[in-house]
């Protein structure tokens, strides 16, 4: 008989679809976090690692930035008494002083000293703003000795502490509108030489929700002023006034 014949049906491979690459910038950026997971995950094809391999892949990345766009200039200088906007502050630093004797604040090793960045800070937003935020505003590097372990969030140590200079208590909240003169505090081991110089590194954050997750606040911290200053002992002011 000489039936109908069948209809070609078209077939469909299920192998492997290559895709495009992750951007070559954001691979660079992955190379140079030192994260083999992050390297390994961007090394694929976005098409080949699937909805729940783009979840890993925001995760492994957002130490180093995630798939955001990233600032292209370096750091401005930072210059003492001038003042800068690092949102959500206002910072004016002034000077970089060591001491190994400060009321109100205790080391943890009586031989150890205090390195203080003495800066006006003023709350330029409409909220209160924590403590820990300040401190991620505020990092320091290219010191021996710091107690405290290199951020991981921000480049640099961040300060142990921040206190009031008009009476030592710790700066927390920060209320809107209001100027305060504090001093951001790091504590250096005692068997290290007091620093001769250190590099102040300021950082801008960003008002919003991360990658994963939705909470709305102050995130994302990104370094736009570096300075290296001088440091030198504090003196009482009966001293200076001498």
């Amino acid at each position: 008989m000489g039936g109908r014949g069948q209809a070609s049906v078209p077939t469909f491979t299920l192998g492997r679809v290559s895709g495009p690459a992750a951007p070559p910038d954001l691979r660079a950026r992955a190379r140079a976090s030192g994260s083999l997971v992050a390297r390994r995950a961007l090394d694929q094809p976005l098409r080949r690692i699937g909805i729940g391999g783009a979840v890993v892949l925001l995760a492994v990345t957002a130490a180093f930035g995630g798939l955001r766009e990233q600032e292209k200039d370096g750091p401005e200088v930072l210059a003492v008494d001038v003042p800068v906007e690092v949102a959500p502050f206002e910072l004016t630093v002034h000077r970089v002083v060591w001491t190994t004797d400060l009321p109100g604040q205790y080391l943890t090793d009586d031989g150890n000293r205090w390195i203080g960045v003495v800066a006006t800070v003023r709350n330029t937003s409409d909220a209160g703003v924590l403590g820990v935020t300040l401190t991620d505003t505020l990092t320091l590097d290219d010191v021996d000795g710091l107690v405290q372990e290199p951020s991981v969030l921000v480049p640099g140590v961040e300060a142990s502490a921040i206190a009031l200079l008009e009476d030592g208590s710790s700066l927390s909240p920060v209320q809107p509108g209001l100027t305060y003169e504090a001093a951001f505090l790091f504590e250096q081991d005692g068997s290290a030489a007091p620093p001769t110089s250190a590099t102040v590194l300021l950082q801008r954050q960003t008002w919003g929700v991360g990658i994963l997750d939705e909470t709305v606040s102050w995130r994302d911290p990104v370094t736009t002023l570096r300075g290296e200053l001088d440091v030198r002992e504090a003196r009482s002011s009966e001293e200076s006034e001498s």
